[in-house]
């Protein structure tokens, strides 16, 4: 799903052509036989639409539908790969690892035998946003993740022994640094966050299944049932938009947001400095979206961008 507002288009001629280390990332593995079976009944997604040439996004849920952590999930060669903040893999591959042992699968925290890479280009013939959502493409081993988003962007990901190669296919491009990534990542909507948030959030309340990451489908899964009760008993009143201040400020996962009352109506789910502006996606009740808003003990103000 794409998401337009007037800063992103603003910011398209800025963000053509970067690339960007994709250090802050890290892998878990998943092996085996049963591979298929273990995610398909732990993930949020529908794992079956995860193949060769599709991705997803995925979240891995306790038993109360509160998150563990948001990823991408792909088919690498014979493998799942889980892409993650580092910060969220060691409890996330503990998490999964309790349910690995009654199936034919192996976890392993794969993330010093992989490269990852961000990376924008220009558009060449048919508009690239008419491609399928985190479609996938093998370079002879190495792959491409398209994100769909507005500034054409993908990530790359190879074995570390082709980190040479996947490295020149970024000839011509511009290092950019990591809040330039985390910009188009929350430009795309995207509910990653890190350890901070860890069981604190709802997949519905940050935005999951709007940007593919939820399946009410597939069947069951850890914490399914509190997710599809709110999805289809029409009780959901709280949905993540993206917002804007005027400065530059640091804000940590899960400030609160307030109303012109001074009561809490949403908190931030992820955040970046980028261009002057702070940017934040953040969780906020429907109530408050014609509402002025401040966010932080500082009261800073924040407008929508969508």
């Amino acid at each position: 799903m794409n998401f337009t507002n007037q800063d992103a288009t603003q910011h398209i001629p800025q963000l053509q052509n970067i690339a960007c280390e994709l250090g802050n990332y890290g892998i878990i593995q998943v092996s085996g036989e049963d591979s298929l079976k273990l995610l398909q009944g732990q993930l949020t997604c529908d794992m079956n639409d995860v193949n060769d040439e599709q991705a997803s996004l995925g979240g891995l849920c306790n038993v109360k539908g509160r998150l563990h952590s948001v990823f991408y999930v792909m088919k690498f060669e014979q493998h799942y790969l889980m892409l993650l903040p580092k910060d969220t893999l060691q409890h996330s591959l503990d998490t999964l690892s309790k349910y690995a042992a009654f199936f034919q699968t192996e976890l392993v925290d794969a993330s010093k035998d992989y490269e990852l890479w961000g990376h924008t280009q220009k558009a060449q013939g048919n508009n690239v946003t008419d491609m399928e959502v985190l479609s996938v493409t093998n370079h002879n081993g190495i792959y491409d993740i398209h994100l769909n988003s507005l500034f054409n962007a993908s990530i790359l990901i190879s074995r570390k022994d082709r980190a040479g190669e996947l490295v020149e296919m970024l000839t011509g491009t511009t290092l950019a640094d990591k809040n330039a990534w985390d910009y188009i990542e929350l430009q795309a909507h995207l509910p990653i966050f890190s350890s901070t948030s860890i069981e604190k959030h709802l997949p519905a309340n940050i935005g999951l299944p709007q940007v593919g990451g939820v399946s009410f489908d597939k069947g069951c899964y850890t914490g399914q049932e509190i997710v599809a009760r709110m999805h289809y008993r029409g009780k959901l009143k709280i949905h993540s938009v993206l917002t804007s201040t005027d400065s530059s400020v640091e804000l940590a996962e899960l400030t609160k947001v307030y109303n012109s009352n001074d009561k809490k109506v949403g908190e931030l789910i992820r955040t970046t400095v980028f261009d002057g502006k702070t940017y934040c996606l953040i969780s906020l009740n429907d109530s408050a979206l014609e509402e002025e808003l401040v966010i932080g003990d500082d009261k800073i103000n924040i407008k929508l961008l969508s």
